[in-house]
């Protein structure tokens, strides 16, 4: 990184860090050629959710290609921990136990004290904290007791006992910003593709489901965390019904036990037998579904990532809370990205002053219209395979 990047980080600071030396400061950069010995041993903490792991994976990818000989160890929710157990830049994965303020839902004191002097006892030579601004995340990175810690805080904030300190990059792409923590520490991009390793057995596992129900399978994930991301589920009802009956095929409905609710209220509007796997995959077999599926249709939320991953089929709605240019993929791929500005309607306004951007705004026919336009394409793609291999 050049000296006009480092002042940058210095001037987070104020004029308290420009006392420090150079190689003591944590608003300098370079960390790891910085420490006395590379480090043999890493621990990382991401307990995020589905979308948001998936897109630290290039930055754990650019760890792994900086110090290959390193063991890289993650901390995250135990939902994940058989995707992140897959992934070959990690060494090791440990479930989160939850924490004030981080995966709350997990969290009993007696286990987290547990965990942390289990982590204690792995002597870490550096532990980076990869979820978000380190208000709650940076102390319990702390609490694994490694001999340099790294991380991000919050713009103007004290990087207090970090070692390595990088003010956080808001309004970036999520995958950018995470990558900005290792290049900040001195392991540049190794690559921006996402990583999601399935199974030979997982995707003939999938295929022997879907084997039996009509074409296209249309795949619905009418779920997200955030309610401002949730295109309405009656919305999802009605384009349930309209795509069945404009294409025929199976409506594949997804999602986890908390979507059991909404997603019953869209077989009640079907006329015709839909194949319901909410709640009854694991992640990796979601992963699996959605790679043999004709099309999925999702919130931007975890499955819309997985599909990105992948390179399967999807249409993604998005909210006013999140956007492509921070959300959606970096790589070319069969996908469809609808936002509330994307639709006629949002792009007409009244008295010349412009619509809210609300996620209502998107409407049935147009999502509709992104299933006809991505199916249309991908049985042309097809086509002009076939026949560029047998020609004539």
């Amino acid at each position: 990184m050049d000296i006009c990047c480092s002042l940058k980080y210095l001037s987070v600071a104020g004029l308290p860090a420009l006392k420090r030396s150079m190689k003591d400061n944590p608003f300098y950069p370079d960390l790891l050629e910085r420490l006395p010995t590379p480090p043999r041993k890493i621990a990382l903490l991401r307990p995020s959710r589905i979308g948001d792991f998936l897109c630290a994976v290039p930055a754990i990818r650019a760890l792994r290609a900086r110090l290959p000989g390193a063991q890289i160890h993650m901390i995250t929710v135990p939902l994940l921990q058989e995707v992140a157990a897959r992934l070959p830049c990690l060494d090791r994965v440990w479930p989160f136990p939850g924490f004030p303020g981080l995966a709350e839902q997990l969290f009993d004191a007696r286990s987290a004290v547990d965990f942390l002097q289990q982590a204690q006892q792995e002597d870490f030579d550096l532990a980076i904290q990869m979820q978000g601004t380190g208000v709650y995340s940076n102390p319990f990175t702390l609490l694994l007791g490694a001999r340099a810690t790294a991380g991000f805080i919050r713009p103007g904030d004290s990087p207090g006992l970090l070692d390595a300190a990088l003010p956080y990059p808001h309004h970036v792409h999520e995958i950018h910003c995470v990558l900005s923590l290792m290049n900040f520490l001195g392991a540049p991009s190794a690559g921006e593709e996402l990583e999601f390793p399935l199974t030979q057995t997982e995707l003939d596992e999938a295929g022997r489901l879907l084997a039996a129900w009509p074409r296209p399978w249309m795949g619905l994930h009418p779920s997200a965390r955030d309610q401002k991301r949730r295109w309405p589920l009656e919305r999802f009802a009605s384009l349930a019904a309209e795509l069945q009956s404009r294409l025929g095929g199976t409506i594949v409905l997804l999602g986890d036990t908390e979507a059991l609710p909404g997603n019953h209220l869209i077989i009640q509007r079907l006329n015709a037998p839909c194949l319901d796997l909410t709640g009854k995959l694991s992640l990796t077999m979601l992963g699996a579904l959605i790679a043999q599926i004709s099309v999925l249709v999702t919130n931007d939320s975890g499955p819309a990532h997985i599909a990105y991953a992948l390179r399967a089929r999807v249409v993604t709605i998005f909210g006013s809370s999140s956007s492509p240019q921070t959300n959606g993929p970096l790589q070319s791929g069969p996908f469809r990205l609808l936002t509330p500005d994307s639709t006629e309607e949002a792009a007409s306004s009244l008295s010349g002053q412009a619509a809210p951007l609300d996620i209502q705004r998107i409407s049935v026919a147009h999502v509709a219209s992104a299933v006809d336009n991505l199916l249309e394409q991908t049985a042309r793609h097809s086509h002009a395979h076939r026949t560029s291999k047998f020609p004539g």
